[in-house]
């Protein structure tokens, strides 16, 4: 926009009417807005980077925790598969444990033990 479309709209030959702001007044103006706004806006929450687990903690809970849920599925399906052979059993056997511990045992696991996991 140039001074004179500006002087034009605001009338700066009328006595009568105020003189056309200064583009670095309104710049000023608006930064003092922002900042104010910004000071008096509520904290938000910043999302946090999670620690980095330690990869051989995560690989010794989890074999501290599927083998004794191997051993209990197996304990507890043997009457049913002791008929089976050894692939069709861990056919069966293998899916239930991957379960169990992703949606079950893994997120206990981690919550109680987190921070040892990322020390």
């Amino acid at each position: 926009m140039n001074e004179r479309t500006v002087s034009d709209a605001y009338g700066a030959d009328d006595p009568g009417l105020p003189s056309p702001p200064a583009v670095t007044d309104i710049r000023h103006t608006l930064r003092a807005q922002s900042r104010n706004a910004y000071a008096n806006a509520e904290p938000r929450l910043v999302p946090t980077v999670p620690a980095a687990v330690r990869r051989w903690k995560l690989w010794l809970l989890t074999v501290c925790a599927i083998y004794p849920t191997i051993v209990l599925l197996g304990l507890a399906t043997n009457p049913v598969l002791e008929d089976l052979y050894l692939p069709v059993r861990l056919a069966v056997l293998v899916p239930a444990a991957a379960a169990a511990m992703v949606w079950q045992i893994n997120p206990r696991l981690q919550r109680h033990f987190g921070a040892w996991l990322t020390r």
